[in-house]
């Protein structure tokens, strides 16, 4: 998945024709990319072993709130509209975060769940840093892969998993490389146009996706506190989407 990304978002950075970045937005990319990867795994092992419904949510809540924070520090500031939309999507990831009922509550999961999405807050907050370095709009995601695929191959090395792909997987691996990517260079070109902390929220609404997912394919229960949940991350979306 990480090859699949680093592929796509290098040739996407060499045909845009902006300059290579300055060693401190280097340095910053890379710093985004490992603890992007780190988060990234902790929550896939989270994923494994908890309610999807709930562990999404929980690392999303924490992902979105930090960088807000951050912004804040970093001297942003935000429209009225703006504002609103941040405190209405963030309300939207708590309902979201509700555990359908049968879920289960295993605190490991949830503590798991916490270490992603303090480390996802630190990669919005370290990409943010490599904009403000100028890093510019397309190089910050395939620098931060090239941190990120070098801690997936160390891993890969020190433990022996991962190295047989089973051809049935390969579609799948594919498409999630693909909306990786996507996802990644949607918030950086969101980064590059606007603050850090409406972009982070907004991307971290994806436990709606995730819960739609698993109410679809692993027939997992949603409440009314999560459909409530939906309907205000679209407010928030459209709140945030305002004018300043």
């Amino acid at each position: 998945m990480e090859t699949i990304g680093i592929a796509v978002a290098l040739a996407l950075a060499l045909l845009s024709g902006d300059p290579f970045p300055s060693p401190a937005a280097v340095a910053w990319s890379l710093a985004a990319g490992i603890v992007g990867i780190a988060g990234l795994l902790v929550f896939y092992r989270a994923l494994a072993g908890g309610a999807m419904s709930l562990v999404a949510p929980v690392a999303a809540v924490v992902g979105a709130g930090l960088p807000v924070i951050a912004g804040y520090a970093f001297g942003e500031r935000l429209g009225g509209g703006q504002a609103a939309g941040i405190l209405v999507a963030l309300v939207a990831v708590v309902l979201v975060s509700r555990p359908a009922d049968g879920a289960g509550g295993d605190s490991r999961w949830a503590w798991l769940a916490l270490v992603a999405g303090l480390c996802f807050a630190a990669y919005f907050v370290g990409v943010d840093r490599a904009v403000a370095a100028g890093a510019g709009t397309w190089w910050p995601v395939p620098i931060a892969r090239a941190g990120s695929i070098v801690v997936t191959g160390v891993g890969v090395l020190v433990t022996s998993q991962g190295r047989g792909l089973r051809r049935v997987m390969t579609p799948v691996v594919l498409v999630a490389g693909l909306g990786d990517i996507v996802g990644n260079l949607g918030f950086v070109l969101a980064r590059a146009q606007g603050p850090l902390g409406p972009a982070a929220v907004v991307a971290s609404l994806y436990p709606a996706v995730t819960m739609a997912l698993a109410w679809l394919l692993l027939h997992e229960r949603l409440s009314r506190a999560h459909l409530a949940g939906v309907a205000l991350a679209l407010a928030g979306i459209v709140l945030i989407a305002l004018p300043a």
